[in-house]
């Protein structure tokens, strides 16, 4: 057949793709609280299911300035929905900027596990990558790496007489900041923000438990993620 179609005027435009609620997921990972294990599971299931996974290779920047808080939601808003957004960064106010507010979900774990995860971490990395260790802190000295944590502990070096158990704080609480000092205020905002913006915040000692509240939650994100997560 050779001509001009005459589909449109006898069907009209074609249907506008359906957007699952919520359109616009982001997941502001907490470091050391079983977010690599989530990002994992999240490559498949945007495989799976057709959703726009966007992910963020700043690992190490998680307060930022205004103008790029403003650069950061002006990208991310403009991404094709549905989209999940992650990245290592503290609660960022869309609405403040004239954005979409997303919604927001997270993983938290008790502080002092998480506290004892990062100190193994900085030494020895997690072992995905030779040498993965050296490169995550090049210049420590082997006496360092090697320090027993109860001597570390009980000794009173600086890394474990202040082991930043506020650390998990300003995820939720946000970019002010008074956000970045331990106190009632922090404490009472961030509250404030899971209440109002996450639709869960999940405990990483009861992550088959959180991954199939996901599921049910969010199902066009994660449906069949913890068989997914059981399967070797």
């Amino acid at each position: 057949f050779v001509g001009n179609s005459t589909y449109l005027d006898d069907h009209g435009p074609p249907p506008q793709k359906v957007l699952p609620f919520p359109s616009q997921v982001v997941y502001n990972r907490v470091g050391k609280c079983g977010s690599r294990t989530v990002v994992l599971l999240l490559r498949i299931l945007s495989e799976k299911h057709g959703f726009n996974l966007v992910t963020s290779d700043i690992h190490n920047k998680t307060r930022l300035t205004k103008n790029e808080q403003m650069e950061l939601i002006k990208n991310i808003s403009t991404a094709e929905q549905p989209y999940l957004f992650t990245r290592h960064v503290h609660f960022l106010n869309f609405s403040r900027f004239g954005g979409d507010q997303p919604v927001y979900i997270n993983i938290i774990r008790d502080p002092v596990n998480r506290f004892l995860s990062n100190y193994f971490f900085r030494r020895f990395g997690d072992w995905r990558g030779e040498q993965n260790h050296m490169i995550r802190t090049p210049n420590m000295r082997q006496e360092e790496r090697y320090l027993d944590i109860n001597v570390c502990i009980l000794e009173n070096y600086p890394e474990c007489s202040n082991p930043k158990l506020f650390y998990i704080i300003p995820y939720f609480c946000g970019q002010h900041p008074r956000c970045r000092e331990p106190g009632e205020w922090a404490l009472e905002r961030a509250k404030l923000n899971v209440n109002e913006n996450f639709l869960l915040v999940g405990i990483l000692e009861e992550l088959e438990d959180v991954l199939l509240l996901l599921e049910r939650f969010l199902p066009h994100y994660f449906k069949d993620v913890l068989s997914i997560y059981k399967n070797p």
